[in-house]
């Protein structure tokens, strides 16, 4: 941010775009989202920097002063941080998520935790220091890099902020879990036998989860370049694929309903296709594959839970008992099976932190669901049969629906 925050200053503070931003009004010099802005600002001032040596200095300028106290500094880096923040809550209220808490590293360091952090360090026989740097020995661990805390000009760096950070995870719950990319397992190597040392009681209750990349058409990703695709572009491609595709298959709905199906399609599309793979796994992504209804897709989920809404709405009232031993198909036992296995999925979902079972449960069940519809008569089977296959009907509806929802995937009743 210290980058960002050094281009707004050179652009002037007072500038079109700084004031739309900072009233809520774009138009005025920046049109878009508020992070976007930020972004832009951390684009150019990279560039910049990496052409020249005396804008580095000027970087290392703010950050220390910053650090110092500067409150004209804190105001500007508040205010970036703040557009950040509004951006991405923007961002994940498109996709159906609400984040409890964001947590600002500046608060660590004006709280008084980074140094809190840094004077149990000193105490420790892993603490080091060189003038004003102060690192960590980690060999204990077999990791020979030193781990680095602070410059040479004694400004921290992020593992500083990191550890001051986890702290305070540490005292307010008593499991925590990172959930992060694979490219930095040896900084969480690094991390991790820093807490273990500083906080070895709280450490045993602490996980990291790794995940591999999403490759993308466009290549390798740098956001320093300015070469990614965002979260933002990808719905936006959803959303208008998704539209399309509804359309072609649901001509006669009200064009709110196509809107709002294509919207949770879209999104559905997206969420699935992240989760559904293993962590430990590389996944090549494209929007068109991840809309499509047929296939391991969030889509052909969502429809499935739309076709057993439909099979339930064209039966009306249903009796409140029937027979289940009337279920004596294949078809109908394998999907009682497959219903039964769900809790069991859940709790192994849970223990072993991976939400693709749930995602490939939830497949399985669709799978077995459409043989089940294609081989034997619902609403046209004798009463008792009838009966008995509504609430295997209805139960597949039930269990599907929490499966996606336990994924933060919602599961339209018409599609």
């Amino acid at each position: 941010i210290a980058i960002a925050v050094a281009e707004y200053r050179k652009a002037g503070r007072s500038g079109k775009a700084g004031r739309a931003v900072k009233s809520g009004k774009a138009g005025a010099g920046w049109k878009g989202k508020p992070d976007w802005w930020v972004l832009d600002l951390y684009v150019r001032g990279s560039r910049k920097v990496e052409r020249s040596r005396k804008l580095d200095g000027e970087v290392r300028k703010i950050i220390s002063d910053f650090e110092a106290g500067d409150r004209k500094l804190a105001g500007d880096f508040r205010l970036l941080t703040d557009q950040c923040i509004r951006g991405h809550r923007e961002t994940l209220a498109g996709l159906g998520i609400e984040m409890d808490e964001f947590f600002r590293e500046s608060d660590s360091l004006r709280d008084g935790s980074v140094a809190r952090v840094l004077a149990r360090v000193r105490r420790l026989p892993q603490g080091k220091e060189s003038g004003k740097r102060v690192f960590m020995d980690l060999k204990k661990f077999g990791i020979e890099r030193e781990f680095t805390l602070t410059r040479e000009d004694g400004t921290t760096i992020y593992p500083a902020r990191d550890l001051a950070f986890h702290a305070r995870k540490f005292s307010r719950a008593p499991r925590n879990v990172n959930v992060i990319g694979t490219d930095q397992k040896f900084y969480f190597s690094q991390l991790r036998s820093a807490l273990g040392l500083l906080f070895p009681r709280q450490a045993g209750n602490y996980e990291v989860v790794f995940y591999e990349f999403l490759l993308l058409p466009e290549g390798t990703m740098s956001t320093r370049a300015g070469r990614f695709v965002s979260v933002d572009e990808l719905l936006e491609r959803a959303v208008k694929a998704a539209g399309k595709t509804v359309q072609e298959k649901m001509p006669g709905y009200s064009k709110a309903l196509k809107g709002s199906i294509a919207g949770m399609v879209a999104v559905g599309a997206l969420k699935y296709a992240m989760v559904r793979v293993s962590p430990e796994k590389t996944y090549a992504f494209s929007v068109d594959d991840a809309l499509s209804f047929e296939g391991d897709t969030g889509p052909y989920l969502q429809y499935t839970h739309a076709r057993a809404c439909s099979i339930l709405r064209k039966a009306g009232k249903r009796p409140a008992k029937y027979d289940a031993s009337m279920l004596s198909e294949n078809s109908e036992r394998a999907l009682l099976r497959k219903l039964a296995e769900f809790p069991g999925e859940v709790s192994r979902a849970y223990a072993d932190l991976r939400p693709h079972y749930i995602a490939n449960y939830a497949h399985g069940l669709a799978d077995l669901f459409n043989n089940f519809y294609q081989s034997v008569p619902v609403l046209k089977a004798e009463e008792k049969t009838r009966d008995a296959r509504l609430a295997l009907v209805a139960a597949t509806r039930n269990v599907l629906k929490n499966a996606l929802g336990l994924l933060g995937i919602e599961a339209p009743e018409r599609m």
